[in-house]
């Protein structure tokens, strides 16, 4: 989809805080808002916009993030399809890929303990059973989510603070439900939430200011469909040997830095650090990995990388919204 300069500045603006008013925004565009919302529609129905989400902090509420990898014998068209249909069946699903590379799948689930993640891959197994040659799991330590200007231009942005570990904070029916709306979209209007949660408006505008300032909603966000920008979308997997706490911050200061760079993850498990890259071709990835290689490749153990072909971005929350608030 091509895109005038108008565009690219809202979709930066959206990424920086998708929950900012169309006023707002309109402002910073020098646009009415109501056409800050026809063209936000457009770029949405187009599907450069795929989803405008809160970014929660999971682990303050005993949720952790997981990753599953799968590599089939034969990655045939009816294998692919029930695998992007099991994607969409598990509640705690929040991005689920089919790739080619090292592996075929990757699925992010978000789940409160390690029998979650087994029940998962059980459920996996009884499905492909022995045309499952190779799976792996890797647990998020950390991640943080960054600008895309290399698609839009302009200066790189400041990283959205570190989702990681914390201490474990009980949440109300209430709140749960909340993050669960503001998940699914950050546009959601009080008025809408109050109706779902059965509050006043004011209350729930409360209660969404006492989540942020205890570190349960981090910012708010948007995520694209590269492909839908003439860009590649690509995941690169290091594992590392002889790592130190100075290297790796190296190594993550030279990641934060690149405008390619649009996802980190740190992990614990078959690799160390998931960075997820936008290019415009091949060519320019093994670009971007010649450079770490000669700067980082003495720190390096083994690399891998993965094309995303066909992703679903759900919401992990998406159970709580069909309970019965209460507290």
């Amino acid at each position: 989809m091509k895109l005038d300069k108008k565009d690219r500045d809202l979709l930066t603006l959206l990424y920086a805080d998708s929950r900012a008013s169309f006023t707002e925004m309109g402002k910073r565009l020098q646009l009415s808002s109501s056409t800050v919302e026809r063209r936000m529609r457009r770029l949405q129905e187009s599907g450069v916009i795929t989803l405008l989400f809160a970014n929660i902090n999971f682990a303050k509420f005993g949720l952790r993030s997981y990753r599953l990898y799968f590599k089939f014998d034969v990655m045939d068209a009816k294998t692919e399809k029930g695998m992007l249909t099991l994607f969409d069946s598990i509640p705690n699903t929040v991005w689920g890929v089919v790739c080619e590379g090292e592996y075929d799948i990757i699925w992010r689930i978000i789940v409160r303990d390690e029998m979650d993640v087994q029940d998962t891959i059980d459920l996996v197994t009884e499905r492909f059973g022995t045309r499952i040659i190779e799976k792996a799991v890797a647990t998020t330590t950390y991640q943080t989510y960054l600008s895309w200007n290399r698609a839009f231009g302009g200066v790189r942005k400041l990283e959205f603070p570190l989702q990681r570990a914390s201490g474990i904070e009980k949440l109300s029916d209430t709140d749960m439900k909340i993050l669960a709306a503001l998940y699914g979209n950050a546009r959601a209007t009080t008025v809408e939430l109050a109706a779902l949660v059965g509050l006043t408006p004011d209350a729930v505008q409360y209660r969404i200011k006492k989540l942020t300032e205890k570190g349960f909603v981090l910012g708010y966000t948007a995520w694209y469909d590269a492909k839908k920008l003439g860009l590649e979308y690509y995941k690169i997997l290091f594992g590392f040997r002889g790592m130190t706490a100075e290297k790796e911050k190296k190594f993550l200061d030279f990641c934060l830095e690149h405008d390619g760079v649009v996802f980190l993850n740190k992990t614990i498990g078959s690799w160390d650090i998931e960075l997820d890259v936008i290019v415009k071709d091949v060519m320019e990835l093994h670009g971007f990995l010649l450079e770490i290689k000669t700067k980082f490749g003495h720190m390096i153990g083994k690399h891998a990388y993965i094309a995303a072909i066909e992703e679903r971005m759900l919401n992990p929350l998406r159970a709580e919204l069909k309970k019965s608030p209460r507290g």
